[in-house]
């Protein structure tokens, strides 16, 4: 099944809430039928469940959320960088799963779910799992070696890390992609890059309780992932780094040139 854009599932949705009132008068002559009526509805499933990796992923990140509610002794889930070296090295994944309020899990679900998408349409469900896990794998050993090198013992949980993977891959993938997730049209490059800059003002600033140092982590793992995928896959990439590149630096310029 094709993924569609954001932009095409709009103007579809647009079109059926648009064509209600003439559905509604065929309905009354017997020429339509309920379904047809709540095609805007089936419109929404359907963008929903297009991306089948991407909403697994979101189903069981916030299955397991409610089951970690449940589960005596969840703490041993937790990723604290000292794990690496007593090669607990499962945290790197279950850590992954867990998320410390339903806030949390939010934030990160409609991230994973936008950006999911995005690499998902570009290399498919099996591709999009690699780079997911394998930047939660990299993010969570990078930000390891990081707090052990700063002498800090930093529990860390939740999908940031691996979603700053898919980040990273859906900029150079597709970086000219429209999202509407800020709720108005954006190229994914931009929120990629917005992203980006949040954890380095995070790492530069008073610490905020946010494991920056993962989420930088899984944005440079896409730099390792990527030669694990196709050739094809790897020029995409290089054609996406060379526009997001002419474009911060036409950016730049503007912003230069107006003061």
């Amino acid at each position: 099944m094709a993924i569609s854009s954001e932009t095409r599932f709009l103007w579809k949705v647009l079109l059926q809430v648009l064509l209600t009132p003439y559905t509604l008068f065929l309905m009354l002559l017997g020429r339509a039928t309920v379904k047809e009526l709540l095609s805007p509805f089936s419109i929404l499933f359907e963008f929903l469940f297009e991306p089948r990796a991407t909403i697994t992923l979101v189903l069981l990140t916030c299955a397991a959320f409610i089951a970690s509610a449940f589960i005596p002794g969840i703490e041993s889930l937790v990723l604290h960088p000292g794990d690496i070296l007593t090669l607990r090295l499962y945290t790197l994944i279950t850590a992954g799963f867990l998320h410390a309020s339903i806030g949390h899990l939010a934030a990160n679900m409609l991230a994973l779910f936008v950006f999911g998408r995005v690499v998902e349409r570009s290399l498919g469900a099996g591709r999009t799992l690699l780079v997911y896990f394998g930047a939660m794998v990299l993010s969570g050993l990078f930000a390891s070696v990081v707090y052990l090198a700063l002498h800090m013992d930093t529990g860390m949980v939740g999908a940031s890390g691996a979603i700053m993977g898919l980040v990273a891959a859906a900029v150079l993938l597709d970086p000219l992609y429209l999202t509407y997730s800020a709720l108005i049209p954006l190229p994914i490059m931009v929120l990629g890059w917005l992203a980006l800059l949040a954890d380095f003002a995070g790492i530069l600033g008073p610490a905020d309780g946010i494991a920056h140092y993962a989420h930088l982590g899984g944005f440079l793992s896409v730099s390792v992932l990527v030669y694990l995928l196709r050739a094809a896959d790897r020029q995409r990439m290089r054609r996406g780094l060379a526009i997001n590149v002419v474009s911060a630096l036409l950016l730049g310029a503007a912003r230069w040139y107006l003061g």
